[in-house]
C-alpha cells in the first residue's frame, strides 16, 4: 500500500505532507512539514521506519530553525535505544516514538495496540519536540472510545499535554484531533492561479 496524506494544524499556520508505504518488508513513512510553533517558523523532515508489525525501528530527523540540526534514533531488537549512535538506557521502557507536532504519530502506537471499544492502554515513548529537538521518555495513554460512520473515535492523553479526542480511519491514520490537527483530501488542496 502507498498513501500519501496531508495535515494541517488547527490554530498555527502549517502543513504536513506524508508518504505512507506499507510492503512485505516493513513500514516506512517518509515527511516534510512546515509549522509555527511557538513563535518560531520551522522546516522539518522525517523518515520513520517500522517493522511489518509497526513496532518501531528507527527515526531520522531533520529541523530547520535558524539553522539545521538532526538527529538519528534507533531501537534494535532487543529493545535498546540509540540517539545518534550513542546508547539511551534511559528509553528501555519506550516501544514507540511521538514528535511533538506530528499527527502522524500516533499510528504505530494505536497500530500496535490493537484496542477494542472501553479498553484503554498505557505507555512510555520517545518523545522528541521538533522546535528543541530533546528526546525523553514519557507516558501516554489511548482509550478507545467508539466507531462511528467507519471511523474510530480514541481518548488521548499525556502528562502535561491537554488531552484530545483523535478520530482515525480504518488504517488508524489520523483525520482529525481535537484543536490539533485536521487531515485534508486531495480536492480540498487547490493550486492558487493568479491570472
Amino acid at each position: 500500500m502507498q498513501q500519501t496524506l496531508v495535515w494541517k494544524p488547527w490554530h498555527n499556520p502549517g502543513v504536513e505532507n506524508l508518504r505512507l508505504n506499507i510492503d512485505e518488508h516493513g513500514i516506512n513513512a517518509t515527511s516534510h512539514l512546515m509549522q509555527s510553533l511557538r513563535g518560531n517558523s520551522i522546516v522539518a523532515s522525517y523518515v520513520i521506519n517500522c517493522d511489518t508489525r509497526w513496532r518501531f525501528r528507527r527515526l531520522w530527523l531533520k529541523v530547520d530553525n535558524h539553522g539545521q540540526r538532526s538527529i538519528n534514533l534507533k531501537r534494535d531488537i532487543r529493545g535498546n535505544w540509540f540517539h545518534n549512535g550513542e546508547p539511551r538506557p534511559d528509553l528501555s521502557e519506550c516501544q514507540q516514538i511521538m514528535l511533538s507536532d506530528s499527527p502522524f504519530t500516533h499510528t504505530p502506537t494505536l497500530q500496535r495496540c490493537a484496542l477494542e471499544t472501553g479498553q484503554s492502554e498505557s505507555l512510555q515513548v520517545a518523545y522528541i519536540d521538533l522546535l528543541t529537538l530533546k528526546v525523553e521518555a514519557r507516558s501516554q495513554r489511548y482509550q478507545h472510545l467508539r466507531e462511528e460512520a467507519g471511523k474510530t473515535l480514541y481518548r488521548y492523553e499525556s502528562p502535561g499535554i491537554e488531552s484530545s479526542e483523535l478520530t482515525v480511519d480504518e488504517h488508524a491514520l489520523l483525520v482529525k484531533a481535537s484543536n490539533q490537527f485536521l487531515r485534508l483530501s486531495s480536492k480540498d488542496l487547490k493550486l492558487n492561479t493568479w491570472v
